[in-house]
């Protein structure tokens, strides 16, 4: 994974039970290998209640994603299939966090869970043929979030630096 920091800005990292408030401009929520029944259930909504009172910008990832559907009433369940390696993602919605990425793509795809049921708080941006909810937007708040890795870009597969890129604009932190 790539870590890095704009010019003047930083980067922290810290596992969201150990979290009192969001101290930043945006935030990325990372992913987990840990199933949600592993999690505790009151430090997860301790989460959300921080999570929806957060009025910036959110790329979740993976989990990530997952953690802001459920934030907001959706419910996630394990995968129909599992995903482990690069496949395609179809794109429905270009507006926004997936513009300039085309109407197909590969990217790294690592999931055992997925969205179930998607609020309607949440527009879809991408499914696939394994995975129904690829990529969400949130309506009326600056969040997105991606079933795949973005962060795991290459040269064969360059579509994930797009999204984060695209990310970092929208979240006002690049031109």
């Amino acid at each position: 994974m790539r870590v890095a920091a704009l010019a003047g800005s930083s980067v922290a990292m810290a596992p969201y039970s150990a979290l009192e408030r969001f101290d930043a401009d945006a935030l990325v929520l990372s992913g987990s290998t840990d199933p949600w029944h592993s999690h505790d259930p009151a430090a997860l909504e301790r989460h959300h209640v921080l999570l929806r009172a957060f009025d910036g910008p959110v790329l979740g990832i993976c989990a990530g994603m997952q953690n802001l559907v459920r934030a907001l009433g959706g419910s996630v369940g394990p995968a129909a299939r599992p995903a482990d390696g690069f496949a395609s993602v179809e794109v429905v919605d270009d507006s926004d966090l997936l513009s300039g990425c085309g109407r197909s793509f590969d990217v790294r795809k690592r999931h055992d869970d997925e969205v179930k049921e998607l609020p309607t708080d949440f527009r879809l941006l991408a499914t696939s043929r394994t995975c129904p909810v690829e990529a969400v937007a949130a309506r009326g708040r600056p969040w997105w979030g991606t079933q795949f890795h973005p962060e795991a870009w290459d040269d064969d597969h360059p579509v994930g630096r797009i999204v984060v890129e695209r990310f970092l604009e929208l979240a006002g932190t690049r031109s």
